[in-house]
């Protein structure tokens, strides 16, 4: 190995790996989701809070929940090295930027209203939250797996 790629191996991670790391884990996270959706759906949950059915396991369907937590694990990369020693706190409040963005943004632009007030009222909204808890804890826990000790 040269030596300059030792120095930076020894000093931590550079954000790129970091950001390549935790977009890995964002796509992990996200797989939990859809996974998580199908627990909800088993467990009678999903159709007492509205939702007919869980998210698709099938091609193409689940590339795209899956890219979506790959590209938000990119900020959570940024911010890896900053919030490193309360991660797990982080990881568990992270998930809440992605439904911000989903209830803000794009619900409103697929026609839901915003939150999905106006595809299936308060229950719809409750169950985009609880379906989508995994995902930061869940982005956090595999970076750490790969990343190890020091960011």
């Amino acid at each position: 190995m040269p030596e300059n790629e030792l120095n930076v191996m020894e000093g931590g991670l550079t954000a790129l790996q970091r950001v390549a790391i935790c977009f890995a884990a964002g796509v992990i996270g996200a797989l939990a989701v859809v996974l998580f959706s199908h627990v909800l759906f088993r467990l009678g949950l999903s159709e007492t809070l509205g939702v007919k059915a869980p998210v698709s396991l099938k091609s193409p369907d689940i590339y795209k929940p899956l890219f979506w937590g790959g590209l938000w694990g990119i900020p959570f990369g940024l911010l890896l090295e900053t919030i490193w020693n309360r991660l797990y706190l982080w990881g568990l409040l992270y998930f809440l930027a992605p439904v911000l963005a989903l209830f803000l943004f794009f619900l409103p632009m697929a026609g839901a209203g915003y939150f999905g007030l106006q595809m299936g009222g308060p229950k719809f909204t409750l169950y985009l939250l609880l379906v989508n808890v995994p995902f930061g804890i869940v982005t956090a826990l595999v970076a750490r797996a790969i990343i190890g000790n020091t960011p």
